[in-house]
């Protein structure tokens, strides 16, 4: 009987299932990045704007009886807000009110600190991905177990998922909860109830299709530098063409000044808030955003949006694949 034997051998032990193997991907990945010291610091500094939004649900819940409070929170509500509506609505029905405040303070929450904290930490995290492992050959490691090409990008993408859960969905739940502990009774529940799903249905809006072009960029090159600034490129052109070509129209019709604060109604003055949109991810995520939180106020439908939001994910996720399969072809 020969010493060594040469050639493929059957594995005989216990194999992982096919849904846990894209776990396991997503586990060695993140095991490698929460190495990094200053990503530790990062989520650590991405908790802190929810003390602004918890501020105000604080505030919020304790005007009731407190008039100088509510007083201030109304004059917050009409002028910089631009929402007089809910702000006689406040004085009127204090409780009728209270799900549409803590909409508008979670969506405010997921539109800007936790957006741009979203941008920059996958902005780190995706270039460390599939650009680490194309640079390095380790795919090669990865595809000589039984793992499909989709395993693996879902468990590529499960890492970033796993970081922006931790600084987007698990604080607006907790501002959620917080709202709950402030409330006067537990009947607030049933008034609320829907928050936490809209809160679910929003995080899936901005995690999914963000990961997967964030994916598609770090598949398309083996140095994470050029995904990175194709990542960052793509949302600082994209706002700056779509305030050029939204606005650029008001540039000889500037409106007059105004002493009343508040932000300009620029629907009212002609201005197509919805034409440009697509070219911009911070927009239509905005769009989309506030209307699962039903506080959209703009003319415009959702609709258009949603539709780029989905083609960027199924787009990406099958450019993504066969770039996969082209390399294991080779």
């Amino acid at each position: 009987m020969a010493f060594n034997r040469l050639g493929y051998r059957a594995w005989g032990g216990d194999r992982t299932r096919h849904l846990w193997r894209p776990v396991v991907v997503a586990r060695g990945g993140i095991s490698l990045i929460m190495k990094r010291r200053w990503l530790r610091l990062m989520l650590v500094l991405a908790w802190l704007p929810v003390l602004v939004p918890a501020f105000g649900i604080f505030a919020f819940e304790y005007s009731s009886t407190e008039p100088g409070l509510q007083r201030m929170i109304v004059g917050f509500v009409s002028q910089p807000l631009g929402r007089p509506d809910l702000g006689n609505a406040i004085l009127q029905d204090h409780e009728a009110a209270r799900h549409e405040v803590w909409s508008i303070l979670i969506l405010t929450y997921f539109r800007f600190p936790q957006l741009f904290a979203m941008v920059a930490l996958i902005g780190m995290i995706a270039p460390l991905l599939v650009s680490y492992d194309l640079r390095t050959k380790a795919y090669l490691m990865y595809f000589s177990r039984p793992l499909t090409p989709l395993q693996y990008i879902i468990g590529k993408s499960s890492v970033i998922w796993y970081f922006l859960v931790a600084v987007v969905t698990l604080p607006a739940l907790l501002l959620y909860v917080l709202g709950i502990l402030l409330s006067p009774d537990l009947s607030v529940v049933a008034e609320t109830i829907d928050i936490p799903f809209r809160i679910f249905a929003a995080s899936v809006v901005l995690l999914v299709p963000t990961t997967m072009l964030a994916i598609l960029y770090s598949s398309f090159t083996s140095e994470s530098r050029y995904a990175t600034f194709a990542w960052f490129a793509t949302w600082v052109m994209g706002i700056v063409a779509y305030q050029f070509l939204t606005f650029s129209q008001m540039q000889s019709e500037r409106p007059p000044r105004r002493r009343q604060r508040g932000p300009i109604d620029w629907e009212s003055m002609g201005v197509d808030l919805d034409r440009w949109r697509p070219l911009s991810p911070f927009h239509m995520l905005g769009k989309v955003e506030a209307w699962i939180f039903g506080v959209d106020r703009t003319a415009g439908s959702v609709w258009p949006s949603a539709i780029v939001l989905t083609a960027i994910t199924i787009i990406g996720l099958f450019l993504i694949h066969r770039r996969i399969k082209g390399r294991l072809s080779v």
